[in-house]
């Protein structure tokens, strides 16, 4: 309370007034802005027109700016780890199956098969979470650069079978040689 006090420039009693209902009406309405924030910049962006490598990397520069290079907490895996859990499950449930199911769009897109994309966007967000924590647990950012470095690769391996989304030039065969007519 002190904190949400101390960046919003209000008394602990001020906050009350906007929040009758306390601590759970605060952290809902803070759930409520980091998913609405995630929906405009991250899982609508995902689910563009963009080819497939160009939406997984620029959800890793979001990703990466909004959380300062892994040394922010995710707050819907900070409420999922704690003991509002149970207040919040189905809106933390809501908020990782909503990036899931982007990123398995993006993954179908790229020409991979729906079910090896989902599993493979389930794993990536995984991933991330996992870079998150351990960038936070060392301190430093590499963890989660190293991380964000190889897994557009991971993702899309596989997926230029496909050049209807592919960044990448398609491989045309050569051109025939000309069939000469023996007229005579």
């Amino acid at each position: 309370m002190s904190r949400i006090a101390a960046a919003t420039g209000l008394g602990k009693a001020s906050l009350y007034h906007y929040f009758p209902a306390g601590k759970r009406q605060m952290a809902a309405a803070v759930l409520d802005s980091v998913t609405a924030w995630f929906e405009a910049n991250l899982f609508k962006p995902l689910e563009s027109v963009h080819p497939p490598r160009q939406r997984i990397t620029s959800m890793l520069a979001t990703l990466d700016r909004y959380y300062d290079n892994g040394q922010v907490a995710c707050l819907p895996a900070l409420f999922a780890m704690s003991n509002e859990r149970e207040m919040f499950r189905e809106a933390i449930r809501q908020f990782f199956l909503r990036w899931v199911a982007g990123l398995s769009q993006t993954l179908t897109d790229s020409g991979l098969a729906r079910d090896i994309a989902q599993r493979r966007a389930h794993d990536a967000v995984e991933r991330i979470q996992g870079a998150l924590v351990l960038s936070r647990a060392f301190a430093n950012g590499r963890t989660f650069e190293a991380m964000a470095a190889e897994l557009p690769d991971q993702l899309l391996a596989g997926a230029d079978r496909s050049t209807m989304w592919t960044t990448r030039a398609p491989r045309f065969a050569p051109p025939p040689t000309a069939i000469r007519s023996h007229a005579g």
